[in-house]
């Protein structure tokens, strides 16, 4: 539990710097598929949130079939609202608050990380088939993980009320979700 209140910590001073600086704060379309949000082919999941439509995504960083073992994620901003398609990179405060990531372990074709702002969970990105994916437990269930959805307070930015994780179970390939909260 005390772990949960941290991540939602972390996220919500993440969320006042970013609502401080936004002009607008749009409901969030909770349409978070990944045809709706310009993917790469090396998309592993991103992250939405209810400030706004922009997502934070995070992008197998390969070459050659590799990962890069210095670098194996690459994350930035994709714009969905003032300049749609637009990509920026994070900033210093983001990746070291938020938005990061720590790695775990690397091989040639498999790469463990955690998040900044949740490193209790690990996530291991590895090779399926011709692509990488990341796999993650979801619901206590084995799952490639597609999606983060963050949900703030509309009335405080700097409360996070829940996080949601969705993704695809590996064994059965239905959809699964688990929200976390405090």
């Amino acid at each position: 539990m005390n772990n949960i209140i941290h991540f939602m910590a972390r996220l919500s001073l993440l969320y006042y710097l970013l609502w401080s600086t936004s002009i607008h704060a749009y409901a969030h379309n909770r349409d978070t598929a990944p045809n709706s949000t310009y993917p790469t082919p090396d998309r592993l999941f991103h992250i939405a949130r209810s400030l706004n439509r922009n997502l934070v995504c995070y992008d197998a960083n390969q070459a050659n079939g590799k990962l890069d073992t210095k670098e194996p994620v690459k994350v930035y901003w994709l714009n969905r609202e003032k300049e749609p398609g637009k990509t920026n990179g994070l900033s210093f405060i983001q990746k070291k608050m938020a938005y990061g990531y720590k790695v775990v372990s690397v091989a040639e074709h498999t790469c463990t990380i955690t998040l900044t702002a949740y490193p209790e969970r690990e996530l291991t990105i590895c090779r399926e088939g011709d692509h990488f994916v990341c796999r993650v437990k979801i619901d206590n269930r084995q799952a490639i993980l597609q999606s983060l959805y963050v949900k703030a307070s509309p009335n405080n930015p700097l409360n996070v009320e829940y996080v949601e994780l969705q993704g695809i179970t590996t064994d059965t390939g239905v959809p699964v979700t688990e929200k976390v909260s405090k």
